[in-house]
């Protein structure tokens, strides 16, 4: 008995194919597109289509429509240097559970980044991302942000300190806000 293929190889060319962020995903790609740092990457504009980073997709039903739902920076690079040159793509079957966690692993891949708001971050991922999730993404049994401290590899001070400069630029704002979550253990 042979098994049918699931995912297949594609060369595609950005700017003349409708290639967008999956629903499913889009939560997250928006939290990723708040917290990335601006920054310089690789230019491999010149490396061959064959040699670069396939970006998995899903074929939408009306087969013009591709869908990504992680690799949010490669996506970004192509968007914004490579839209006109023919791009690798893997085509595959997606399941919305697991579209969810790569998007979101995408969002929790950025608290390794150095100038990361950490404080921010954590408030969003908590808002934004199904907690069950999260506690499997980062291996944990509770969401307290010195679980998140633990799993970004930061001094659970540094967080303290993070979250009293912001306290402190609120308050020199003269905005009113809930600051409940600055006591939180």
């Amino acid at each position: 008995m042979t098994q049918k293929s699931t995912a297949r190889h594609h060369f595609l060319i950005p700017s003349k194919t409708n290639i967008t962020v999956h629903p499913s995903a889009l939560s997250a790609h928006n939290v990723w597109l708040k917290f990335h740092p601006g920054k310089s990457y690789i230019q491999i504009r010149d490396v061959d289509k064959y040699h670069k980073p396939p970006v998995r997709v899903i074929r939408n039903s009306n087969k013009d429509h591709y869908l990504y739902f992680d690799h949010f920076e490669r996506m970004s690079q192509i968007f914004q240097h490579e839209s006109k040159l023919s791009q690798p793509f893997i085509v595959i079957k997606g399941h919305d559970q697991q579209i969810v966690k790569m998007a979101w692993s995408e969002v929790l891949a950025l608290c390794f980044y150095r100038d990361v708001n950490h404080v921010l971050l954590w408030q969003h991922l908590k808002k934004h991302c199904a907690q069950s999730i999260l506690r499997e993404l980062m291996d944990c049994d509770d969401l307290r942000a010195k679980d998140y401290c633990q799993f970004a590899d930061i001094d659970h001070h540094q967080y303290e300190y993070q979250q009293r400069s912001l306290a402190n630029e609120t308050k020199e704002l003269g905005l009113e806000q809930d600051m409940g979550w600055l006591y939180e253990k």
